[in-house]
């Protein structure tokens, strides 16, 4: 499964417009005043101005090659403050069930920002780590109201057709669904975020995404 363009709401575009473009300096343009479009690979991340009293945040991660999460971790270190994961005594979060890898930040406008490095996509490279190696969003978080968890995951599925993650059976308050190359990470309202102590909130989004070759467009309003 394959994110193309996913767009999520802000308060501060403009600080995020500046954190995309100067700190991880990755392709970002500026439609129009209201808008920020940020070139991740394969995909777009669009962020778009609110007025609306919520301060939307999302979680949401992007693919680096296999081989790159130490001198991803240097590089950010310089840039961002890290999560510190207690779990494993490190930066580095070490999924051994996913044969996965990610380190975690804050963006400027809170939203939980993850690196992850997937070793069964066998896409290392050789080049120093850079923001051009940023393959694509590999996983968006998706909140809905905990009574109806899961009919809502249940409808979700059903109207996608989409399927549980193969390295991930579900568990009562967590679900993964699509593949390593992109993943809804779907919780219950007020479940906090991995690694973090920030409950997700529930808030607009639009996904649009290819698996087995169709085209989709994921609404939540």
């Amino acid at each position: 499964m394959l994110f193309k363009e996913i767009t999520l709401q802000t308060k501060n575009a403009d600080a995020l417009y500046d954190f995309y473009k100067n700190t991880l300096q990755l392709n970002v343009v500026k439609p129009n005043t209201k808008t920020i479009s940020i070139n991740a690979g394969k995909s777009t991340l669009i962020f778009e101005q609110t007025n609306n009293a919520d301060d939307p945040f999302y979680h949401f991660a992007f693919n680096i090659p296999s081989n790159k999460t130490e001198e991803a971790l240097q590089w950010l270190k310089e840039k961002v403050e890290l999560f510190w994961i207690e779990d494993y005594k490190s930066y580095i979060a070490e999924f051994t069930n996913w044969n996965a890898r990610s380190v975690y930040f804050l963006d400027t406008a809170g939203n939980i920002v993850e690196l992850i490095a997937r070793f069964d996509l066998h896409d290392e490279v050789n080049e120093i780590f850079s923001p051009a190696h940023i393959r694509n969003v590999s996983e968006i978080g998706i909140v809905f109201n905990a009574e109806q968890f899961d009919a809502s995951v249940n409808e979700m599925m059903h109207q996608y057709q989409l399927e549980y993650f193969s390295k991930q059976p579900p568990l009562k308050h967590f679900r993964a669904i699509g593949d390593d190359e992109g993943l809804f990470i779907v919780v219950p309202e007020h479940r906090n975020w991995y690694p973090t102590n920030i409950a997700g909130g529930i808030f607009p989004l639009s996904v649009m995404f290819e698996n087995k070759n169709k085209k989709y467009c994921l609404q939540l309003r």
